[in-house]
């Protein structure tokens, strides 16, 4: 039997407080000879038994043996890897930085429960192809082969068939564990009034509808990022985890968020299972490397999990922000890199000295333009891990209070509509909220 491509999973939720109710206990399984997903088809040695995860990405019942993939790497592309480890090497195409061909998975391949088999799409030319999830055409080239990735998929092996509402497991690394969507602790989600600006659900569920190949070290994980899956750079890629934050603090009324819960929380599953495999990845440098911690901290709220929430790894908005004795008397400052570098403490001096401090085109103006660039970006996750109750847990204090800073110096113009709008709207009361939903969190936990 073939197996069509579908995009998402189709499930009939009911909802009840902070739970599911009505589930199947068991995933629906088929028969298959081979699974087709966003273009890339993997086919069997033998039928097996295969379904979907929640979240719509695949599973098979193994072992088993993989025959062949399509499209099938060649000497530079379409590459696939076995349980892909972070850090600085990668078997997916031979133009990105850290490329090892001895990572790459030969076919036929051999699984076995507990493998995480990831898939790519190359394209021929840089930012050839279609588009990114938001619909627009890719333009961000950079050196290290920006746009080389069309999408990407992974299939995961497993020993039993899993539950129905189950999540995916984390594919980066070796940590298999299983939520299951019933758990989540729907009930700690406000339902508040959107500001003037109205969220775009239906392109929020689009941006989390694909794997985030997101597990390279430093700056070069943006050229590794396929196009119709995800954000490229740093900024996008945060003004869209800030946007979604916000939109799942919304009543119900503003539009279904089921959908966009589900695939949010499973980026958060994916992120946690990176840094459990390296926790030294998302260095800060200028516009790189924000808006991962977000949704990490968030899954564990939802899913009560401490461990978590409480994530201790490499994130920008943590490494780019501090106490210290600003020139103009600012307390919580910025800093273009978690290194002390020539330029990094440009907020200390004398904005007149920003051209000579540094070296050459390295210097303190080059730093504030990238702090100027961040800033917008931060404000939506900032209020949201507010609203939430997570600061004690998100554990930095500084970033929230830069954040505060950035708004009350650029205001009125101080980031894009729906975050500026909600911060208008519900600042003053944020940490009110936090409160009540952190002590609403611990007594559910406690019953």
């Amino acid at each position: 039997m073939k197996l069509l491509n579908y995009g998402t999973c189709a499930l009939a939720l009911t909802l009840t407080i902070g739970n599911l109710s009505a589930q199947p206990e068991s995933a629906a399984v088929e028969t298959v000879n081979e699974i087709t997903q966003y273009g890339i088809t993997w086919k069997m040695a033998a039928p097996a038994r295969a379904g979907r995860f929640v979240t719509g990405d695949w599973w098979v019942i193994g072992p088993l043996e993989i025959e062949s993939v399509s499209p099938a790497a060649d000497e530079i592309g379409n590459g696939s890897v076995v349980n892909p480890a972070a850090g600085s090497r990668q078997g997916y195409d031979s133009r990105l930085a850290g490329f090892d061909a001895g990572l790459r998975a030969s076919f036929p391949l051999k699984m076995e429960p507990g493998d995480s088999l990831v898939t790519v799409a190359s394209v021929a030319n840089k930012r050839e192809g279609t588009s990114r999830p938001d619909g627009e055409k890719t333009a961000d080239a950079v050196p290290g082969g920006a746009g080389v990735l069309r999408t990407a998929v992974v299939l995961t092996c497993l020993g039993e068939v899993p539950p129905a509402d189950a999540f995916r497991p984390a594919y980066v690394g070796k940590w298999r564990e299983i939520f299951r969507s019933s758990k989540l602790r729907r009930d700690l989600l406000p339902r508040l009034e959107p500001g003037e600006a109205k969220p775009n659900l239906a392109q929020s569920e689009r941006f989390f509808e694909r794997i985030w190949l997101d597990h390279m070290r430093e700056w070069v994980n943006r050229a590794m990022h396929p196009f119709e899956n995800m954000p490229g750079y740093g900024r996008e890629l945060t003004h869209v985890v800030s946007n979604a934050a916000l939109a799942l603090l919304l009543d119900d009324s503003v539009g279904d968020k089921e959908k966009l819960l589900l695939r949010f929380v499973q980026i958060g599953i994916d992120y946690y299972g990176t840094t459990l495999s390296d926790n030294d990845l998302w260095i800060a440098n200028g516009g790189h490397n924000s808006g991962r911690k977000w949704p990490i901290v968030f899954a564990g709220l939802m899913l009560d999990r401490d461990d978590m929430m409480r994530v201790k790894a490499s994130f920008a908005e943590d490494q780019q922000t501090y106490y210290g004795p600003g020139f103009k008397g600012q307390k919580a400052l910025w800093t273009i890199r978690r290194a002390v570098t020539k330029n990094s403490k440009h907020e200390e001096v004398d904005p007149a000295t920003w051209e000579t401090f540094g070296d050459g085109s390295n210097n303190g103006t080059k730093a504030e333009s990238y702090r100027r660039l961040n800033g917008p970006t931060w404000v939506g996750e900032a209020l949201a891990a507010r609203i939430l109750g997570t600061l004690e847990t998100w554990d930095h204090p500084a970033f929230f209070d830069y954040v505060d800073r950035w708004v009350a110096e650029q205001s009125p113009d101080f980031a894009p509509a729906l975050p500026k709008s909600m911060w208008e709207k519900y600042r003053e009361q944020a940490d009110e909220m936090g409160t009540a939903t952190r002590r609403k969190s611990l007594e559910g936990r406690q019953n």
